[in-house]
């Protein structure tokens, strides 16, 4: 029996998924030779393999699924669908398994004429343009590009198709009426204008004292809680943080190490003078030329010397990049031939040798050589994989070059640090000052509710008349608002930037609107600067039912698909409660 290539992909990917990838670089011969001797002597009875039970990964309507049937999922659809994505496509997988499963639950077919549509459609949206082929022909083309055979291309199409045709039928059940459409329209397009009263937490936070007991017990509360440097949440537990030895090679260095001749130059030149250095001019018409002459157009270009540093740059530049991977390709083939050996190899010894940079990388925020995913983003601006690989890396374990916007860089993690709340003593500061706000704004809610209440001034001047003259040593400022709209969902949470108060004030704006004329309000705001608010309700407009009317159609066509989509969310992710994944596979 002859093993396809894609059965050795296969088994190749399997091996190398049950073990580190220091293990698999140390021991790469062997388990080639391994492999080979393998696919000899089972060879003929490979699909014996077949029956030997399985382990799942994973269950989908109870259904146990295997290793081999979400590895052959996952790679059919990453080549067809995903060739271009460089993040991992998992969770993308195990949701078109799960939709593929309830599109047969339904019912759902694929009928073989929908599959010729398929093909005909995925090669116009892969090329822009209709392919003069015959079926045959366009599967083997479809093929030779993705790097399928046509069970698998014909496979994945029909599954997507069956997730597609389940989607749409779902779409179709979801309807939206007029009356519906004009309740959201005239709900987004009400607008009010106030005037707020600012009672900053920081402003009180100063002149509250807090004790030790309070210290303490602020610090205990809030320990487990993910810690957010922009945030205003208290939280004290620090992400997953690494320490790390680089070799880098920057190009700007690497342009340093290159001379260039005057003979590159010219030949640079010459060779490149159409594309880049070329001048187009009119000849000077004389009485006896033809001025229909095809030859009224000379070919004129920058001279030499006026373009030459501009190649010098252009070719130092070139020379850097390409002298960077050679370099990093020799350093990573001695970093991979001394795998084996007890002793690590010194990067600084590594960096001398090399001419590159050896490093530990600091915070640039914080100055510690502990970074975040954050610092690590950077440091290395341009290379997500970066980030990833760092925190996958085991100790003392070097990596392959990476490439980022700078040059390339080989690391090694010397110290990692798991998410942990920090020590008191390290962030006893900012828990003060956490407790000390959290303490102003309830000391300004006091104070609003105080002069809001039953007994409060009859106007809105009066009352900020009244808190000014109590609290006159503190900065009160009043401002009027222009019109705004009600808060949106932006990112999974509402949202309203409001101009007058330089901030994302969600909940302000959500009170306004619960305001009548006459009637004084009070919203709090915690996620960016701590604030309570006192309202008043200077106008409100409400939606234009003419305009409405004008622009009906695509105003219902886009509250539909916001409500398909939404509900779509939902279904997914009410279905998902029927999957069960083992963490090794998420």
């Amino acid at each position: 029996m002859i093993i396809t290539g894609h059965i050795q992909n296969l088994i190749f990917r399997e091996i190398k998924g049950m073990v580190s990838s220091s293990w698999f670089r140390r021991h790469q011969k062997k388990v080639y030779i391994i492999m080979i001797f393998s696919m000899f002597v089972w060879g003929i009875s490979y699909s014996v393999m077949e029956l030997i039970p399985q382990k799942p990964v994973g269950k989908v309507y109870g259904r146990k699924v295997t290793q081999n049937e979400f590895a052959d999922m996952l790679g059919r659809w990453q080549r067809l669908f995903f060739s271009q994505e460089r993040g991992s496509i998992v969770p993308v997988i195990w949701t078109q398994l799960m939709l593929v499963e309830e599109a047969g639950r339904m019912g759902i077919i694929v009928t073989p004429q929908e599959v010729d549509e398929g093909l005909q459609r995925l090669a116009f949206q892969l090329f822009g343009t209709g392919l003069d082929m015959n079926k045959n022909s366009l599967i083997q083309f479809l093929c030779g590009t993705f790097r399928l055979n046509q069970e698998q291309l014909i496979r994945t199409l029909r599954e997507a198709l069956l997730v597609e045709k389940l989607e749409s039928f779902i779409r179709s059940s979801i309807k939206m009426s007029t009356e519906e459409a004009w309740q959201k329209y005239a709900m987004e397009n009400e607008q009010v204008k106030l005037r707020v009263l600012e009672l900053r937490a920081k402003n009180f936070s100063e002149s509250i004292p807090v004790t030790e007991d309070e210290i303490r017990s602020f610090y205990e509360k809030y320990k487990n809680e993910e810690y957010h440097e922009e945030s205003m949440q208290p939280g004290y537990t620090l992400p997953e943080r690494v320490k790390i030895e680089c070799l880098i090679a920057r190009y700007d260095d690497m342009e340093r190490q290159i001379s260039l001749t005057e003979e590159e130059m010219k030949d640079y030149y010459e060779n490149n003078k159409d594309a880049q250095f070329k001048i187009s001019k009119e000849h000077d018409m004389t009485s006896g030329e033809n001025e229909d002459d095809a030859e009224n157009i000379a070919t004129v270009y920058k001279p030499f010397d006026e373009v030459k540093e501009d190649i010098r740059k252009i070719l130092t530049r070139q020379k850097a990049i390409e002298k960077t991977a050679d370099v990093m390709y020799r350093l990573d083939e001695e970093l991979y031939e001394a795998l084996d050996k007890a002793e690590h190899l010194d990067f600084k010894y590594l960096a001398e040798k090399y001419k590159i940079s050896y490093e530990i990388p600091k915070s640039r925020r914080f100055g510690n050589e502990l970074l975040t995913e954050n610092d690590l983003m950077e440091l290395f601006p341009g290379s997500n994989q970066i980030i990833q690989a760092v925190f996958d890396r085991e100790r003392y374990e070097p990596s392959m070059p990476y490439e980022f916007i700078e040059g390339r860089v080989i690391f090694r993690v010397i110290d990692k640090k798991l998410p942990a709340p920090a020590p008191f003593e390290e962030i006893r500061n900012k828990v003060v000052n956490d407790l000390r706000l959290e303490k102003g704004l309830i000391k300004a809610r006091e104070i609003a509710e105080k002069y809001t209440g039953t007994a409060r001034p009859a106007s809105f001047d009066e009352m900020v008349n009244f808190i000014k003259a109590e609290y006159g040593q503190i900065d009160i400022s009043v401002v009027e608002t222009d019109y705004i709209n009600r808060p949106v969902k932006l990112f999974n949470k509402e949202s309203r930037y409001i101009e007058a108060l330089k901030g994302d004030r969600p909940n302000v704006a959500k009170k306004a609107f619960e305001l009548k004329p006459g009637q004084p309000g009070i919203a709090v705001e915690t996620s960016e600067e701590k604030a309570c608010y006192i309202l008043e309700l200077i106008d409100k407009k409400t939606a234009d039912k003419n305009t409405f009317e004008k622009d009906k159609e695509n105003i219902i066509r886009r509250y539909l698909y916001e409500k398909q989509e939404s509900l779509l969310t939902e279904w997914q992710n009410d279905m998902r409660k029927n999957m069960e994944i083992y963490i090794k596979f998420q």
